[in-house]
């Protein structure tokens, strides 16, 4: 059965989901336009996973024969501790079989990273690394394949398309592995949605951020009937990855910057925002966008499950304090499907344990049993068929999300996300995105023309590539 198959299928999975979790969202009306009358009867019935048996448009190399090549432990580097935590966990090694170097801050890691890379003296033999700077190692000849480990692609068929795209190389080898997707969705205060959007129900709320123009709709109305004192984002910064995962081209085309026309509206969208007052110009990370998390004044953030647990701090942990408006927020469908953040694992050119490796990779990233587990303790796993199970349970529906399902949500974006136009480097061009977007916005230049050549310079330093 090859992809497509697997995800018109599994979309019709999504909208089973929403009929039998506790609060419905809403389903891609352009999807379910398509869904034949027997599959809508089948959607009453329990939801079915079907798996791809082959991973269509990646190039699979001869599955090595891997071994062991030094009889000492294990070196593993990590930008936190989490890889290392879940392989003592699940692969039940100990220090006694390991050395780890946790560095984690992304410069100096990547800096710590290069440099071992360089001459192999002290390289890691796996180290993971954060979405923001992944592909420049995922892509280059310091790394790989999962295949040279010993792994066949049929171990990894189960996973989201978006992860393995994200961590294959120029040629689609696959170079790395991730344990869980970090799909994304729009995180709304009901309270708010209610009074000035008429509607606190996710699925009835879907439409009013269905397209880029019922976004701006939304804004306008929300700005309107609170008279300035609610927004529904906070900033146009917040609506940034959703907006840019729309584009289907690099930054770099054929040699030069190119500014893909769905990301090239973004200029416009957000100086619309900004010049008619319908945010509070607070740029995401912010201390003034974190202060209105709890104030009732912004309707929604955008992010992953994890951000609406940690940053959002809806269900933060112990010792942490809890956003007072916690289990007053809902989550619904935005105008993209999108990801953002992750972890992905992956071995250097100088791995002398490939069978160790492989043994860790696959207790932490394959193991179903193992990834079980994980989403027993609220972790997004990257299996379609867990995940898939999770979105149909009602042990799901939480409280501090008033008791509301996420994953039929978040499903439908891991399964719609695209990685394939994401290239090493991405975050500074990201970046210097956004800055010349916002420049823009304030006046800084006066037309999208200007703001691009400044965006140029800024990434290269002259203006060319």
């Amino acid at each position: 059965m090859k992809r497509e198959k697997m995800i018109a299928l599994l979309l019709s999975s999504v909208m089973a989901v929403t009929a039998v979790s506790c609060s419905r969202p809403a389903s891609d009306t352009s999807q379910s336009s398509e869904i034949s009358a027997a599959e809508q009867t089948e959607s009453e019935q329990p939801v079915e996973t079907v798996i791809q048996d082959d991973l269509k448009g990646y190039r699979e190399l001869t599955v090595a024969d891997a071994k062991d090549e030094d009889s000492g432990k294990i070196m593993i580097y990590g930008h936190n501790s989490e890889f290392v935590s879940l392989a003592e966990k699940y692969a039940g090694i100990t220090s006694d079989d390991y050395d780890f170097i946790e560095v984690n801050d992304s410069a100096d890691y990547q800096q710590k990273l290069d440099a071992v890379l360089s001459d192999g003296y002290g390289a890691p033999d796996i180290f993971t690394c954060d979405a923001a700077y992944a592909r420049k190692y995922l892509a280059s000849d310091n790394t790989i394949a999962i295949n040279d480990l010993g792994i066949d692609y049929a171990e990894c068929t189960g996973m989201f398309d978006y992860t393995l795209r994200f961590a294959s190389d120029d040629n689609g080898v696959v170079k790395g592995l991730a344990w869980k997707a970090c799909p994304c969705g729009v995180f709304y205060e009901r309270s708010l949605a209610e009074e000035y959007l008429g509607t606190s129900d996710p699925e009835a709320l879907a439409g009013s951020f269905a397209t880029w123009d019922a976004v701006m709709e939304s804004a306008e109305k929300v700005n309107k009937a609170s008279e300035g004192s609610v927004k529904l984002v906070s900033g146009y910064t917040e609506i940034y990855d959703a907006f840019v995962s729309g584009r289907d081209s690099e930054w770099i085309m054929d040699g030069d910057i190119y500014f893909d026309p769905d990301i090239e509206e973004l200029f416009d969208f957000a100086k619309k925002l900004y010049t008619d007052d319908l945010t509070f110009s607070a740029e995401k990370w912010s201390d003034s966008w974190k202060d209105r998390m709890s104030d009732r004044s912004v309707v929604s953030y955008w992010g992953s499950l994890q951000f609406a647990e940690y940053q959002l701090a809806l269900d933060p942990g112990e010792g942490t304090d809890v956003n007072p408006t916690t289990g007053d927020w809902g989550i619904t469908t935005g105008p993209a499907d999108y990801f953002s953040g992750g972890t992905w694992v992956m071995a250097s050119k100088y791995c002398d344990k490939k069978t160790t490796a492989a043994e860790i990779i696959r207790a932490v990233c394959i193991n179903e049993d193992n990834l079980n587990d994980m989403v027993g303790r609220g972790e997004f796993v990257n299996s379609v068929k867990l995940m898939t199970e999770a979105a149909a349970d009602d042990s799901f529906c939480l409280d501090w999300l008033g008791g509301q399902n996420p994953y039929p949500v978040l499903l439908h974006s891991a399964l719609n996300a695209d990685a394939s136009h994401m290239m090493p480097g991405d975050d500074k061009y990201d970046i210097a995105f956004r800055a010349a977007v916002g420049a823009y916005c304030e006046g800084a230049y006066e037309t999208v023309a200007e703001a691009e050549e400044g965006f140029k310079e800024q990434v290269t330093g002259d203006g060319g590539t």
